[in-house]
């Protein structure tokens, strides 16, 4: 709970995430591909699990994405 009593949703593993690592991960959700991404970037989302053997956004990847939308309209709806 944040100071007002409202929820504020957790979203782990994203905040450890680089804000490059971040934007691919975004890329992936809205169809995109990591083809010209940062070799080293897409292996550290593969070996997080966030990204799977085909380079495409796995169910953990999509878990962590969508608990950090959640609570990215959770604090813009508290302003």
């Amino acid at each position: 709970m944040n100071q007002k009593g409202s929820i504020v949703f957790e979203a782990p593993g994203w905040d450890d995430l680089t804000r490059i690592e971040q934007r691919a991960l975004i890329k992936l959700f809205g169809g995109g591909s990591l083809r010209t991404n940062d070799p080293a970037v897409v292996a550290r989302l593969r070996l997080l699990g966030f990204v799977d053997e085909n380079d495409a956004l796995s169910m953990p990847g999509l878990l962590v994405l969508t608990l950090a939308i959640r609570r990215h309209q959770a604090l813009i709806s508290m302003r």
